[in-house]
Order: C-alpha cells, then sequence, then structure tokens
C-alpha cells in the first residue's frame, strides 16, 4: 500500500526512503522523466499558521534548507504558497537531497514529483492535451507504486483557479486512466493508494508517495539552550524535541575521570553528531570532569543524598555554561517518576535558586515513548551502547523525598559553588558537526 513514509533516522526507514525515490524520480513514466527536470515538493505546515511574522519563519527555513543542500545538484528552490519546489539538476542526487530535506526542521513531508509544463500563456493552452500527459505521467506511477493495494483515489488540487479543468473533473479523467491502468475500484474514504495532482500556474505536478518530515519550526528561530546530555536515551530524545521547536543546543557532559581520554567520551560525541544532523550549523560539546564535586562530597554528604547533590552539581554548572553561552535557558531528559532523582519533590528541591527556566520535555512521557521516538531519530543504537555514566555510580537509594533548605545548606557546606567554578576551569568544548571529524579545543573554552 501507498502510505507516509517516517525517514527521521534508522536502517529500515532509510531503505524505504531509497525505495520511494527510485519509484517516484526514475522508474515510473521512464521516457517523461528523462525529459523533465527532477523536482522535490516541500510542505511546511505550522509556518504557515503565523502571522505578520511569518516572512521570518519562511526565510529561516529557507536558509536552513539551503545549508542542508549545500553541494548538491540544486537549480533553485522556488516559494510558492505553503510549498517550496526544488529543482534538481541531476536525478541520481534526488535521494540524497531528499533524506536531507527529511532532517530540517520545520518541513512536514516532501515527495518527489514529476512535472508537466503548460502552456505561457492561458489562451494558447490545449487543455485536454495537458491532460492526455498528466494521464500517462499518473498511469506510470501508478502502475510502479501501487504494492498491494486493494482501492485508490485521484486527489487533484488547483493552486492555478484559471485552469480549464475543475478539480473533480481532473479526478475524474486522471481516475478512469489510472482504474484502467490497475484494474482496481476507486474509493473516496481511506483508499489505500493516492495518485495526487497539483495544478500551478506553469506546470502540473504529480506524484503518489509522501515522505514524512520532521514538522516544527525552523533551527534557529526560538534561541539557544544548554541540554544536559547523559549516555542513556532520554536526554537526546529531550534535546531533540526542543531542536523541534526550533532551538540552537549547547550540549554538556559530566565524565569521571581527570581528563577526557581517560574518560572515553567517544558514544556521547557520536550521539551528538546524530543530533548534528538535523542541525544547520555545528554543535558545541561541553564535556566537565566531576572530580571537583566528588572532591567536596567525600565525608560531606550523605549517600542518600548524593544522588540529588549532583544532579543539583550537573544543574548548577549547565546554568553557568548557559550563560557563559548566551543560552536562555536548560534542557534536561527528566520523566517523571522514571527513577528515584525524578520524583516530583527532587525535581523542586534541587534547582530552586536556578534563574533559567529548565525545560522537560518528556516529563509526561513513558520509557516506551520514549524508547520508540530514539529509534525514530537514529539515536537508541548509539544511546544502548554500554557506557559508564556519573549518575550510575551514584548511591543506588537517594532520597524521595528531598527539601530545598536541606540542599541549600549542604551546599554551602560542602563549597558546591567551588566545585562548581573548578569543574568549568576544567571544562574542554569539542565542536562537533553531523557529517564532519571533531575539533577538540583548548580546556576552559
Amino acid at each position: 500500500m501507498a502510505a507516509s513514509i517516517a525517514p527521521f533516522g534508522g536502517d529500515a526507514n532509510h531503505q524505504l526512503l531509497q525505495a520511494a525515490l527510485a519509484r517516484n524520480g526514475r522508474t515510473a513514466g521512464e521516457s517523461l522523466v528523462s525529459q523533465t527536470t527532477p523536482l522535490l515538493i516541500v510542505t511546511y505546515a505550522e509556518i504557515a499558521l503565523k502571522g505578520k511574522n511569518r516572512p521570518a519563519f519562511q526565510r529561516r527555513l529557507l536558509n536552513n534548507i539551503r545549508r542542508a543542500l549545500r553541494g548538491e545538484a540544486v537549480v533553485g528552490i522556488d516559494h510558492l504558497e505553503s510549498r517550496l519546489l526544488v529543482r534538481l539538476s541531476d536525478p541520481d542526487c534526488a535521494s540524497a537531497v531528499a533524506e536531507k530535506l527529511a532532517r530540517v526542521f520545520g518541513i512536514e513531508w516532501i515527495s518527489p514529483a514529476i512535472p508537466i509544463a503548460r502552456a505561457a500563456e492561458p489562451g494558447e493552452e490545449d487543455h485536454q492535451a495537458v491532460m492526455a500527459q498528466v494521464c500517462e505521467v499518473a498511469r506510470g506511477l501508478a502502475r510502479q507504486d501501487v504494492g498491494d493495494a486493494r482501492h485508490f483515489k485521484v486527489d487533484a488540487r488547483r493552486s492555478d483557479r484559471a485552469f480549464g479543468l475543475i478539480s473533480p473533473e481532473i479526478n475524474l479523467m486522471v481516475g478512469t486512466a489510472v482504474g484502467e491502468e490497475l484494474q482496481l475500484p476507486a474509493r473516496m474514504s481511506h483508499p489505500d493508494f493516492i495518485v495526487h495532482v497539483l495544478v500551478m500556474k506553469r506546470e502540473i505536478l504529480v506524484f503518489t508517495g509522501k515522505i514524512t518530515g520532521p514538522s516544527g519550526l525552523p533551527s534557529g528561530v526560538s534561541g539557544r539552550l544548554m541540554c544536559l546530555l547523559s549516555g542513556g536515551i532520554d536526554s537526546p530524545v529531550a534535546a531533540w524535541l526542543m531542536m523541534r521547536r526550533g532551538c540552537r543546543p549547547e550540549f554538556v557532559h559530566f565524565y569521571s575521570g581527570r581528563s577526557v581520554a581517560e574518560a572515553d567520551v567517544g558514544k556521547i560525541e557520536e550521539l551528538v553528531r546524530i543530533l548534528g544532523r538535523y542541525s544547520p550549523v555545528a554543535l558545541n560539546l561541553h564535556l566537565v570532569p566531576v572530580v571537583a564535586y566528588e572532591l567536596r562530597a567525600i565525608g560531606t554528604i550523605r549517600e542518600s543524598y548524593d544522588m540529588v547533590m549532583f544532579r543539583r552539581f550537573m544543574f548548577k554548572t549547565a546554568h553557568y555554561l548557559a550563560r557563559r553561552n548566551s543560552c536562555l535557558g536548560l534542557v534536561a531528559g527528566d520523566s517523571l517518576g522514571q527513577v528515584a532523582s525524578q520524583t516530583l519533590p527532587n525535581l523542586a528541591a534541587i534547582t530552586p535558586d536556578l534563574s533559567a527556566p529548565i525545560l522537560r520535555p518528556l516529563i509526561g512521557m513513558t520509557k516506551n515513548e520514549i524508547t520508540a521516538l530514539s529509534k525514530r531519530i537514529g539515536a537508541y543504537a548509539t544511546s544502548i551502547q554500554p557506557y559508564r555514566d556519573c549518575c550510575s555510580i551514584r548511591s543506588p537509594r537517594p532520597v524521595l523525598n528531598a527539601h530545598a533548605n536541606d540542599l541549600l545548606r549542604m551546599s554551602e557546606e560542602m563549597d558546591l559553588d567551588g566545585a562548581v567554578k573548578d569543574a568549568v576551569a576544567e571544562t574542554t568544548k569539542v565542536v562537533i558537526s553531523g557529517d564532519q571529524d571533531r575539533d577538540r579545543q583548548r580546556p576552559g573554552s
């Protein structure tokens, strides 16, 4: 059956994407495709709901697309209504281009399409001749893409109302041709297979499949956030969700050991690299040693309070780095009640003195929901690799109902602010791109 494809990440989705592009871009209607410019329809949804500031969102989306497609054989990008038409000079690059577009936030869906040119002047157009070409292309696409569908539908829409035929007439003509080709009945409600016909001023676009994009808002429109990144499943998903809301992330990871080499943070860098595939710019990862906290906590912090105090150390350090790097808030992968340190009293007690907002996009999600999204964005396989996370070596039985006043008193007793300053001074920044090798900078950067 023909269906929308969700290609965020993972091998299975990648294969589906390749198959959809092969069918839509090269095989179906081969003689016609070879004579036309390859084209991808890109549609956004949420941006179209914006008011007077909509052009700013559209410009940011277009700039992000251009960055994502840098180096690809793109002839031009036309912006028509709430869609973009990406025109390619080389049909062989359609797969690579669509795969990159499927990771650009703000895009609702992408579809490889076959364009049929229209006459330059409305009075010179032979509607029957144009529709004959449309029907031929639709028959070819349907033949290749129908799969095991039991019924079909033609969905015609006119962006150009001046076209000589109305949408029901186009549906009837194309539907008759496709029905004869497939020998299947038409079904208007919940069909297995849909042939789309989009009538525009200069051309008519025919397509069958829609590749689902990540949707959301374009990267960069919502400001910077500092994301706490562990070696588990939750925190990369939390960062990705905020990236989808237009935020540009910085990452901070806390490691055991006295040096980055000793900590072996390759897994953490790979997680940032996976998230970097969704970013138009390289991402910064701040690697913070926890030795400063551990030296002060020994003999001062009771074992049952070690976990919540350590998390307080992490949040205060992340808050310090956030201010230094112009971030407007923090992001954490907390899910209410998932582990002992994430009870509601503990969440409230750990950060009463931080001024920046702490965003927890997973707070109401179940572990199964988080895991499913991790797989979808391509982070799961890396997230489950063995890694000695700092939190995993803390007390297995932390207090469940910590009080803010107690944690503030303990912070003074152990000089937590001093631990934060010492840790920040030993921080290493790594600049990571989604498709380039990392570049480690000097400590304290």
